[in-house]
């Protein structure tokens, strides 16, 4: 297998000293060994039926510049990719929370396929933690999603059908809607971009600082997500909307018990899927980062939903999600490398957190029959933004995660607790 890396991939090619294009996570189960784990990843993903949707796991990137192939690994070795932590003793959450932090912190190696997971067989005595990294170009968080859950057990349904379930769905629901925005694309996409590039962006102690590049991970407790459903249902909003109202609403209470006034609104990059509706993800980027404003303030959490429901409903309705889609293909497929990211960079460091919400199968789920217990993940950023807020609901429950670097968020403790407040509050809604 060798193939042209495409420009959607390309752009997550780009990592920095203090921004690594990684997406971490942790998946706990009950107690699973190394060699289970193996033959499973072995029979699911890379002998299953839809085997092909994984293709690149077994793929490095070769060349540079605009000559970038995807290229089969003729080592490649599964032990190599799935192995232990090296003795480190990984007892606790705590521990976990540390060392992620620091895996977090260091690349993977790019001379062989740039994912791994470790796996720490004696966590909490009677589970095992598998400590997942992949680096961004194989695939967004759709795709990735879909490779754990397609790693997982199915009692609920077929065995490949929670590939189907994962996600929010795309944009454009309707062919009639996806062909309207097609063709707005070349009349809309001067206005889109013209109107980033005048963004001011957002200046507080969360963003504009230089980044020191060391990374640390939390999350929440799992959190109830009909508590969510039914403050969506009071308003008319959806469980986007009140989630993305909650993490607006922390970082005004994290920046006010900070001595930081919060700004009037706070901007953050926003991954929307642009695949056609009930295409099943594979291995791939296609998505959009789309600015996103967001309301600030600690009160009035009815009217910061509502608000942030305006803002989506335009964003639904609208070819931005395309157009910047298109946009960052053009730019990595027609100007030097250099001067396209420059232009990314430049519309991304506007922005203070890059978030995500991810939705998963409302049932529980297992790995090789044992119970899946927790899975958390953290998003990576890019340029100078230096926080990424993750959300993941399956089973009934909603988890959210943190990465921050420390020279922006020294206390992300604070930042998880500002959350679970607003979490609360819902409650009172």
């Amino acid at each position: 297998m060798r193939e042209r890396v495409a420009s959607n991939d390309a752009i997550w090619l780009q990592d920095s000293a203090t921004n690594l294009m990684v997406i971490n996570a942790i998946i706990v189960t009950d107690q699973l060994d190394l060699h289970t784990l193996r033959a499973t990843f072995q029979r699911r993903i890379f002998e299953g039926p839809e085997a092909h949707r994984f293709e690149r796991l077994r793929c490095r990137v070769t060349g540079k510049g605009h000559r970038q192939y995807w290229e089969k690994d003729p080592d490649f070795d599964l032990s190599r990719h799935i192995v232990t932590t090296n003795g480190k003793p990984l007892k606790n959450l705590e521990d976990i929370q540390a060392y992620m932090g620091q895996e977090a912190s260091h690349g993977l190696d790019r001379h062989r396929p740039a994912w791994e997971i470790q796996v720490v067989e004696r966590f909490e005595k009677d589970a095992t933690a598998l400590l997942v990294r992949i680096h961004h170009s194989i695939g967004d968080g759709e795709a990735l999603v879909s490779l754990m859950f397609s790693l997982m057990d199915a009692p609920f349904g077929h065995a490949n059908g929670m590939a189907h379930s994962v996600g929010p769905p795309p944009v454009a629901d309707h062919w009639l809607g996806r062909f309207l925005r097609t063709a707005a694309i070349p009349f809309s996409a001067p206005g889109i971009l013209l109107r980033r590039l005048a963004w001011v962006p957002d200046r507080s102690t969360m963003h504009g600082a230089a980044l020191s590049g060391h990374k640390q991970v939390a999350w929440t407790r799992p959190l109830d997500l009909e508590v969510v459903k039914k403050a969506k249902q009071r308003i008319g909003a959806t469980v986007n909307d009140v989630l993305m109202a909650s993490v607006a609403g922390a970082f005004s209470t994290y920046l006010a018990h900070h001595g930081d006034a919060a700004p009037d609104r706070f901007l953050i990059s926003m991954p929307v899927n642009v695949r056609p509706p009930g295409e099943v993800p594979r291995c791939e980027n296609h998505f959009a980062p789309v600015p996103l404003e967001l309301p600030a303030g600690t009160c009035n959490l009815s009217h910061r939903i509502l608000a942030v429901k305006t803002k989506m409903d335009q964003m639904k309705r609208s070819a931005v999600p395309v157009v910047v889609y298109e946009i960052q293909r053009a730019l990595l497929a027609f100007l030097p490398r250099a001067l396209s990211r420059g232009l990314i960079d430049f519309l991304a460091n506007k922005c203070t957190a890059v978030v995500t919400n991810i939705t998963g199968p409302s049932q529980d789920l297992a790995l090789e029959g044992r119970r899946v217990r927790s899975l958390i993940f953290w998003v990576p950023q890019r340029a100078r933004i230096g926080v990424g807020i993750s959300i993941l609901s399956f089973a009934g429950k909603v988890q959210l995660g943190i990465i921050a670097d420390e020279a922006l968020v020294p206390d992300l403790a604070a930042l998880i607790e500002a959350f679970e407040e607003e979490f609360e509050a819902l409650r009172t809604l």
